[in-house]
């Protein structure tokens, strides 16, 4: 990932952090005929100090994914956030001298590390537990994977493949219009803040965070 110094996240924890949050990766394999991407829910293991140390998930046992992820390779997982277009109309520089251009405000994470391939039953069974009981948490009465018949979870079950990433690295880049002078960040928050794109809103909200 390239990120300038003023955008470049450094904080492991609060990237392992934005991870839990968004919980939906872009995850990239190597294949032997180029890059091989999966969009699937993937969830953060750590270790005993609390350090994050893999990412779970898993694919249908025919995606081209699986079969790749079964030798040994390296892949990259992408967390994104909100984005959003930011226009040279809202810096006040731009009445100054009119040297401005456009540009884009966004949040990403970025996990890499070599991949694994699993099927046993018992531990895909833990992990669908897992990203199942993680994402029902905010409903008033949460299903659970044992409300389903036995017999249908084992099939399901059986048609999935899961995939383990151990995790060598994690970048992260956070460009919220840290680079502009106080008064032009000023002025791309009100906008945002004002803007009918939710995801502006949202960033707007992370800018608030970041000041």
């Amino acid at each position: 990932m390239h990120a300038a110094p003023a955008f470049r996240m450094d904080d492991r924890q609060a990237m392992a952090a934005f991870i839990e949050a968004r919980h939906f990766a872009t995850l990239v394999v190597g294949g032997e005929q180029g890059p091989v991407a999966a969009h699937i829910p993937m969830i953060v293991s750590r270790d005993a100090t609390g350090a994050p140390v893999s990412l779970e998930g898993h694919v249908a046992r025919n995606n081209p994914l699986a079969s790749v992820a079964a030798l040994p390779v390296r892949a990259l997982a992408i967390f994104t956030g909100a984005d959003a277009y930011v226009t040279p109309s809202l810096y006040l520089s731009k009445r100054e001298h009119g040297k401005v251009v456009p540009t884009w405000n966004y949040v990403a994470v970025h996990v890499s590390g070599e991949v694994e391939a699993f099927d046993d039953a018992g531990a895909l069974l833990a992990q669908v537990n897992r990203i199942t009981d993680t994402m029902e948490q905010p409903a008033v009465v949460p299903w659970k994977v044992s409300d389903a018949p036995d017999d249908y979870v084992t099939k399901m079950l059986n048609a999935i493949t899961g995939v383990r990433l151990k995790i060598d690295a994690i970048e992260g880049i956070r460009k919220l219009s840290q680079n502009r002078s106080e008064a032009d960040r000023a002025s791309v928050l009100n906008g945002f803040t004002l803007s009918n794109d939710p995801a502006a809103r949202q960033l707007a909200a992370e800018m608030i965070k970041e000041a």
